[in-house]
């Protein structure tokens, strides 16, 4: 678990109209996503959120990484 940091926040309040870009990636990869602006909100802090936790203040670079690569993988 990572506690609730500026991070966090800024993750956690990403408005649904800053999520379609990304979540349209990642239905190419392979991610069930409705084209339902909650679940778009939903699947792409849920994806923000593991990538912090793995990877800590590298985060937006790997998930730039992920998000440019042409590997499918889910979740």
């Amino acid at each position: 678990m990572f506690e609730l940091n500026q991070e966090v926040k800024n993750i956690l309040g990403r408005p649904n109209f800053m999520c379609r870009s990304i979540a349209n990636v990642l239905i190419k990869k392979g991610w069930d996503i409705k084209e339902k602006a909650e679940d778009e909100q939903a699947n792409v802090i849920y994806w923000m959120l593991t990538m912090y936790e793995k990877y800590g203040e590298n985060w937006k670079e790997k998930a730039e990484e992920y998000l440019k690569s042409s590997e499918r993988k889910e979740g």
